[in-house]
Parts: C-alpha cells; sequence; structure tokens
C-alpha cells in the first residue's frame, strides 16, 4: 500500500500529496508531490535527499525557484497517456511536462526524473479509479 496524504486548505480544496523515492549521484533523494484534484496537474512539490553535493545536487532540495519549476506541470498528455514530468538536459521542448535539469547536477536530475517516473506510475491505478470523470485538461 502506498501512501497518500490529503489536504484541505482554509477554502476546502483538496490536495492530494505522493510520496517518492530514488537514487541520487551519492546517496537516497525523496519528494512530496501534490496534485489538483483531477489527479493531472501538480500544485505543489518538495524534495530532499541524504547527501548530494551543495551548490549543485543539493539544489533539489535548496533552490526554490528550480523546483517550483514543477508546478503546474502534467503527467498526462492530451489523450490521457500517463507522460510523467520529464527533467531534461538542454533545455524544456515541451512545457506541459517537463522541466530544465540542475546546471552541473546530471545525475542527480536523472535521478528526480527516474523518481518521478518511477514512482508516481506507482500510483497510476489509484489516480485511474479517484480521477474526475471530466476530461483531462
Amino acid at each position: 500500500m502506498l501512501p497518500i496524504f490529503i489536504f484541505k486548505d482554509a477554502n476546502n480544496k483538496i490536495y492530494n500529496i505522493l510520496y517518492v523515492r530514488g537514487k541520487g549521484l551519492w546517496d537516497e533523494i525523496w519528494g512530496y508531490v501534490a496534485f489538483e484534484s483531477d489527479w493531472n496537474t501538480i500544485s505543489g512539490e518538495a524534495f530532499d535527499h541524504k547527501g548530494e553535493t551543495p551548490g549543485l545536487g543539493a539544489e533539489i532540495k535548496d533552490n526554490k525557484s528550480w523546483y517550483s519549476k514543477f508546478t503546474g506541470k502534467k503527467i498526462y498528455d492530451s489523450q490521457g497517456i500517463y507522460t510523467s514530468v520529464s527533467v531534461v538536459k538542454g533545455g524544456v521542448k515541451d512545457p506541459t511536462n517537463e522541466v530544465d535539469a540542475i546546471s552541473g547536477a546530471t545525475i542527480t536530475s536523472k535521478g528526480v526524473d527516474e523518481m518521478l517516473e518511477r514512482g508516481l506510475k506507482y500510483y497510476e491505478p489509484y489516480f485511474l479509479k479517484n480521477k474526475k470523470s471530466e476530461p483531462l485538461k
């Protein structure tokens, strides 16, 4: 069974928060990813690490301007096919579901990419069971 945390804000808006884990350059990385009620749109995120290099891989936790780029990204394409969110090196081509990698932290960036791809995929049966019946946007 996978953990899902449900948060209701002061306006009674509900967010579903999922936990993911992976491997960075030196050790474990992990994160919490919050979703809108459509189970497609990321509404917030927080990442952390056990031992990434300060100023490089540690930016997954320390650089809010980097990790906040995940907010608003989609994990399904326009046909409803799971695509996750990709961390890409060399520039974003699809702003719907791609985020630029951290410069100088290629292996940690790939670790975040893999962690999200694999970790969120584990939750897909729950997404499909619980998402609204309206089409994905």
